[in-house]
């Protein structure tokens, strides 16, 4: 009888230890990140923007361009603090830029802001 009762909580920790390591497995460990680009003068979101991401040392880590609700999605496999730039192209062959620097964290979703100022850069 004895043998039984003893038998039950080994199962039960057995059991719980093993829900444990496979749930920790499943855990989202991904950084997320969300450009938005708004316009200065208007904030309207702004679509087709470039979009730049380095992380601290300079290296570039993602780019790519706002779709048409002004926002640039994207994904890193470890925690980082990175610098976002935007940049538009302007038929006058300038370019309207703004810059940001976001932490993202493991597991969270993180907005990075851009605005972009009315002046335009010709270099």
């Amino acid at each position: 009888m004895k043998k039984k009762l003893l038998f039950i909580p080994a199962l039960l920790f057995i059991s719980l230890l093993g829900s444990t390591l496979f749930s920790a497995c499943d855990k989202d460990t991904n950084s997320y990140l969300d450009v938005l680009v708004l316009d200065e003068a208007t904030r309207n979101p702004i679509s087709g923007a470039d979009i730049y991401i380095s992380q601290e040392h300079g290296e570039t880590a993602d780019q790519g361009v706002t779709g048409s609700d002004g926002i640039y999605s994207t994904h890193f496999v470890s925690p980082a603090i990175l610098t976002v730039r935007a940049e538009l192209q302007l038929p006058t062959g300038g370019r309207r830029r703004g810059e940001t620097t976001v932490r993202v964290k493991e597991g969270e979703t993180v907005t990075a802001t851009v605005t972009l100022p009315l002046q335009a850069v010709y270099n």
